[in-house]
């Protein structure tokens, strides 16, 4: 019988049970507690069993220059010791994107990014016509942030931003040591908002403030119209998703139309798809090389379809500073098989590929992987190209509206 406290009554007994009931809890204790430390020793040191892992799978020549130690160490010094680390503000996401865009940047390539997932998907705005920002396109050349064009009808065009215009300050930040891919993230925002850009005059003159509000930026790639002397103008702004597929629509609308000559302007066009450029060249030039890409151990070609629709009539190709990459292409191109002439200023020079990769989480990659060259085995990185016909477009002919590089290729094509 056991009484209201369910204690034996023999004494022997009860002893027993006392160890017995203590034995099971220092156990108990034990397990629990064991698992707890274990647990938050694994939290604790998860990256840095994670970061063991992955350089356990490189060569050894790269694992005894890795120092793990150190890496960790400076993560927990960003993450415990920078200022807004009191307020949670320094995420371990943040970090890490930041460790890999570094470790990119290391390259020493303007032209080679590592974006993350937001302004992953900011660049496939932009490629597919729409996004939110001032309008422009901008590069670093010779060490500084530099305008290359401002699209038509953008806030950086109505702000007075012109092509070459260098940018010293973003919201009073120095450029000097920034980034390209910052310095984009930098500008763009949400419409409505403002940034103030410290603009200098590529000439070295006239440091001003500009402040622009952001909008949504709808780009129209390709437009056309006919103009004095049944001449084709056709303007194309960014070679990206649609391009091709509207400029087709437009080299049929020029078979059907009353055209003796075609004024193509690269104006400002920063560039884009590579293919995109290879298949408008091809409606120009029948089954021809357009470029040649060099891997370093390995050459790709590109060559353009047959049929070409636009190969019979004569080209004025308009281009300047703001002319770059797939612009050059197009341009190059048709310059070296002199299927048109070349008018206007030096173009930007960029003559490097990008590969484009996107990752599981959102993120991306563009880096650098070849030089490309004109069909004569010309490289224009970092030189552009020379027009035939150089004709300058002062300051004083953009405030007065005038445009002595289009007329110039009027005239070409009428005389």
């Amino acid at each position: 019988m056991q009484n209201k406290n369910n204690i034996p009554k023999d004494k022997s007994n009860f002893k027993w049970f006392i160890f017995a009931l203590v034995f099971i809890l220092i156990v108990t204790f034990s397990l629990i507690s064991g698992y707890y430390l274990g647990f938050w020793e694994a939290t604790k040191n998860k990256e840095q069993y994670s970061l063991n892992n992955i350089i356990s799978t490189i060569p050894d020549y790269l694992r005894d220059d890795f120092d793990s130690d150190l890496f960790w160490e400076v993560w927990n010094e960003a993450k415990t010791k920078h200022v807004d680390s009191s307020e949670n503000e320094v995420s371990d996401q943040d970090l890490f994107y930041g460790a890999l865009s570094g470790l990119i940047k290391s390259l020493d390539d303007p032209y080679s990014v590592f974006l993350d997932p937001q302004e992953t998907t900011e660049f496939k705005n932009e490629l597919s016509g729409s996004f939110e920002g001032v309008g422009m396109e901008i590069g670093i050349k010779n060490g500084l942030l530099t305008v290359i064009s401002p699209l038509e009808g953008s806030p950086a065009e109505q702000a007075g931003l012109k092509s070459g215009d260098i940018i010293l300050k973003i919201d009073d930040e120095d450029t000097s040591e920034m980034s390209l891919d910052m310095a984009v993230s930098n500008i763009r925002g949400p419409q409505g908002t403002e940034v103030v850009l410290t603009i200098m005059e590529k000439n070295g003159e006239n440091l001003r403030d500009v402040t622009i509000v952001r909008n949504v930026i709808v780009v129209q790639s390709v437009t056309w119209e006919i103009i004095e002397d049944n001449l084709a103008y056709i303007k194309i702004v960014h070679f990206n998703n649609d391009t091709h597929k509207d400029f087709e629509k437009i080299a049929n609308e020029i078979l059907l139309s009353d055209i003796d000559g075609i004024i193509l302007d690269l104006r400002g066009n920063p560039g884009g798809y590579l293919d995109t450029a290879v298949d408008i060249a091809g409606e120009f030039v029948d089954n021809k090389l357009i470029l040649t890409e060099d891997f370093g151990d390995e050459v790709r070609e590109y060559v353009s379809e047959p049929g070409a629709k636009l190969q019979d009539y004569e080209l004025a190709v308009l281009v300047n500073f703001g002319s770059a990459s797939a612009s050059e292409i197009l341009a190059g191109a048709m310059q070296d098989y002199s299927r048109g002439t070349i008018i206007g200023e030096q173009t930007f020079g960029k003559g490097s590929v990008q590969d484009y990769e996107q990752f599981s989480d959102g993120s991306s990659l563009k880096l650098t992987v070849a030089k490309w060259l004109t069909p004569n085995g010309h490289n224009i990185d970092d030189q552009g190209i020379t027009p035939d016909i150089e004709v300058e477009l002062t300051e004083d002919d953009y405030n007065n509206d005038l445009d002595p590089q289009l007329n110039a290729a009027i005239k070409l094509l009428t005389e």
